[in-house]
């Protein structure tokens, strides 16, 4: 009688134990949380008139869906919920971050994405002087000072000034302005106000809210008599 319930008892820890090995029981045990394992960087530009790009994530299983928004300095932007922002121009000075949800089945995981602090947007300037002779009878001979603007965001320039300066000892003195159109500004000059001799020239953008103020490097202008 006890060698029959002996064998009984072995025969169902054999049971269990085939039972508890199984893949599926194995898979089940070692199977980890839906969660958010890492991202890449937010994307794109911050400066007004760019896009940013919240990363989709990196996940223990693939998300169902994915629910975004987007933070100025810690603070939800009301209607950002998109996985692009387009940055504005009171977000210059501040963070924006994403931040993203992923949800699979009746499981929610998230994670807040790289904060990217918002700038004003870059711009340079070249300078090309150049002589020009008027029409006959129209006046005499001018010099033109030709700035060609180069920006992150071009249309952004348009509108704004462009100032022609004279540099002496160190000191700027305005010799006219242009407005830029079409990134290049045309700066011109009668003859008659031209500095005599050789005169160090150089153009300054004024700047505007959402781009930086920035000079060309200087060029000679030399007038002859």
């Amino acid at each position: 009688m006890v060698r029959v319930v002996t064998r009984v008892v072995a025969w169902v820890v054999l049971a269990l134990t085939a039972v508890l090995l199984t893949p599926t029981a194995l898979a089940g045990a070692t199977a980890p949380l839906f969660a958010a394992v890492g991202h890449n960087p937010t994307q794109g530009t911050p400066v007004p008139g760019g896009y940013l790009t919240a990363d989709l994530g990196t996940w223990t299983s693939p998300p169902e869906s994915y629910e975004f928004q987007w933070l100025r300095d810690g603070t939800p932007i009301a209607g950002a919920t998109a996985q692009d922002y387009l940055v504005q121009a009171g977000d210059i000075g501040h963070e924006l971050a994403p931040h993203v949800v992923g949800h699979s089945g009746s499981d929610t995981a998230e994670f807040m994405g790289t904060a990217m602090t918002v700038r004003k947007i870059g711009s340079s300037l070249t300078l090309d002087v150049r002589r020009v002779h008027p029409a006959p009878g129209k006046g005499r001979l001018v010099w033109t000072a030709i700035s060609f603007m180069s920006t992150e965001r071009p249309w952004a320039t348009d509108g704004g000034t462009v100032t022609a300066y004279k540099k002496k000892h160190g000191r700027l003195k305005a010799l006219g302005s242009s407005v830029v159109t079409r990134g290049a500004a045309f700066v011109r000059l009668p003859w008659k106000r031209a500095p005599h001799g050789r005169t160090r020239v150089m153009v300054c953008y004024q700047g505007s809210d959402v781009v930086d103020v920035s000079c060309s490097h200087s060029a000679v202008v030399r007038r002859q008599r």
